[in-house]
């Protein structure tokens, strides 16, 4: 098997940091590694980078689904002018406080895209009665061997016909038709979609319900949508996630890590242009 030998199971004290610094191929991972190999591997190698994007995303999870952790983990700061000995003072006690640290334009973003999702009629229900930030662990077979694989899913909802997967977006624009294009030719949900599926049965058992998207705009209004993946986009992600645990398996095997192809490719346009 490659991989540690990590048990099968849900583990629920492993912390946001150690998940995603320890062994397992994720979601994230398969993306890199759909962009190619080279992508994955690097990504390994150096250090992790935090957009303001991918900061305010974690701050608005971390209020929605762990709204305790959020008063304990971040802070706003206060008006202070940091050319000042005395506000240069005040800072440095911030930092060494080991809180997260918002601006105050920040901060009221995250609440107030918090309270959008929370306040939502259907959006709020799902985020209610269920757990958060659990992470999955198991043994995924390729051929005749096996790789660890993790996943951590941000929500999971029980209810009388099964469990919902619900995961939590940050978006630009939650319309329909931008999601859309965002989740299929952008950032490839459906990988992510179908990893966290397999992984759910893997552990479990059983199939989950459904896998049910809630994404909330980030920026005013904040508005709110919420989005079941289908049985095609499921099927095209289960489809995508079989080549890349195959791809993710040879390339440890020959610790080889090709990036894009070495050849002249042709550019034509997209099927769907018609003229």
């Amino acid at each position: 098997m490659i991989g540690e030998s990590i048990k099968t199971g849900i583990y629920k004290n492993i912390s946001n940091q150690d998940y995603h610094t320890g062994a397992g191929l994720s979601s994230s991972d398969l993306k890199k590694l759909d962009r190619s190999p080279l992508h994955y591997i690097t990504s390994k190698q150096e250090p992790h980078v935090e957009t303001p994007s991918m900061k305010l995303g974690t701050a608005v999870h971390c209020a929605v689904l762990e709204p305790e952790r959020f008063k304990l983990d971040y802070i706003q700061a206060p008006e202070l002018d940091k050319r000042t000995k005395a506000g240069k003072e005040q800072w440095a006690e911030l930092e060494q406080s080991g809180k997260i640290i918002l601006t105050s334009d920040e901060y009221q973003k995250v609440i107030d895209m918090s309270q959008s999702v929370l306040n939502h009629k259907l959006a709020g229900n799902l985020f209610r009665g269920g757990i958060s930030e659990q992470s999955f662990y198991w043994h995924q077979p390729v051929g005749l061997d096996e790789i660890l694989c993790k996943c951590r899913p941000d929500y999971i909802k029980s209810l009388a016909s099964g469990d919902l997967i619900l995961d939590l977006k940050t978006t630009r624009n939650a319309n329909l038709k931008a999601f859309q294009r965002q989740a299929f030719w952008e950032l490839g949900y459906y990988i992510s979609a179908a990893h966290y599926m397999t992984g759910y049965k893997a552990v479990t058992g059983y199939d989950a319900q459904a896998f049910i998207f809630v994404a909330v705009e980030s920026e005013s209004p904040y508005a709110v949508s919420v989005f079941r993946a289908s049985n095609d986009f499921l099927t095209y992600g289960e489809f995508k996630c079989s080549e890349l645990y195959q791809l993710y398996f040879d390339c440890m095997s020959g610790n080889e890590w090709p990036g894009y192809p070495d050849e002249i490719q042709d550019l034509d346009l997209p099927v769907s242009v018609n003229f």
